[in-house]
């Protein structure tokens, strides 16, 4: 969980980053941005990479909390969690674009203790989600891959509209998102593909 004043620290830093970049914006304007002195400011960080390292921190939290509120448990088949999971995910990714720039743009920059810590961040609040998804749903159908590779990839293919999607500015983001479901449960195999396509009838996608 991160701490009140980290996240006052972050929502004022994330102005200026989408403002006018991370690297021109000194620590003294996110200090005046998020209202403290800069005794103040230093007090919780002692750099612009501790801010990086806690806009990680914050858009994890976001994420599991948009994910947690979607009630995925819900639903009765690992399909239509699957189903349910990838939807909120790309609702997210849709709504969080800019945040989602900002991290694949600067996270190479953090420092490697920071670097270690945020990639783990990734593997336990996104990759392991989806493995433990596509391995639920492995119990009942086959999938057509090693779950590990594959959790990866749904991880980096679900980010496509913030990575790639100035590619297709031109499409809706319904349309985009159903060429990625499309794509995802054709690459699950033949078995998942039927499910899916008999699943669309009772959830919607």
């Amino acid at each position: 969980m991160i701490e009140s004043k980290h996240i006052q620290i972050v929502e004022g830093a994330l102005k200026l980053f989408f403002a006018q970049g991370f690297h021109p914006t000194t620590i003294r304007e996110i200090a005046e941005s998020c209202n403290m002195s800069m005794g103040q400011l230093y007090h919780y960080i002692s750099s612009k990479d501790d801010v990086l390292y806690l806009v990680h921190k914050y858009f994890h939290q976001l994420r599991a909390d948009f994910i947690k509120a979607q009630n995925i448990e819900q639903y009765a088949t690992p399909m239509e969690r699957l189903i349910k999971y990838l939807e909120a995910s790309m609702i997210f990714v849709s709504e969080n674009k800019k945040l989602i720039q900002l991290i694949s743009t600067e996270t190479k920059y953090l420092r490697k203790e920071y670097l270690k810590e945020v990639l783990q961040m990734e593997q336990e609040d996104t990759i392991d989600n989806y493995y433990q998804l596509l391995a639920d749903l492995n119990k009942e159908i086959p999938i057509n891959g090693d779950l590990e590779v594959l959790a990866s990839i749904l991880a980096y293919l679900v980010a496509f509209f913030s990575l790639k999607g100035w590619t297709v500015n031109d499409k809706s983001t319904d349309d985009v998102n159903r060429c990625l479901f499309n794509f995802i449960f054709n690459g699950l195999g033949q078995d998942v593909l039927n499910e899916y396509e008999k699943s669309k009838t009772s959830i919607s996608v």
